[in-house]
């Protein structure tokens, strides 16, 4: 039974510290991403163009949803 422990309190071990080097570059890539959009070129990144509006197969679509809609008056 220690023999088991041993072996799994080691693999255990393991995955923790590659774990924390996996963390480590993923910090390190969020930090250079970061400087590159506070202090890069503002036009990196351009506007997406705005969508068109959605096309429906009627004119008219939802107006029955619309129009019977309960009407509240205060």
């Amino acid at each position: 039974m220690y023999a088991i422990g041993k072996v799994l309190i080691d693999v255990i071990v393991v995955l923790f510290f590659v774990g924390m080097a996996g963390s480590a570059i993923v910090v390190i890539i969020s930090f250079f991403e970061d400087f590159k959009e506070l202090f890069g070129d503002d036009d990196a990144l351009p506007e997406p163009a705005p969508h068109p509006p959605a096309k429906t197969a009627e004119p008219n679509a939802g107006f029955a949803y619309r129009s019977s809609k309960p009407h509240i008056q205060l």
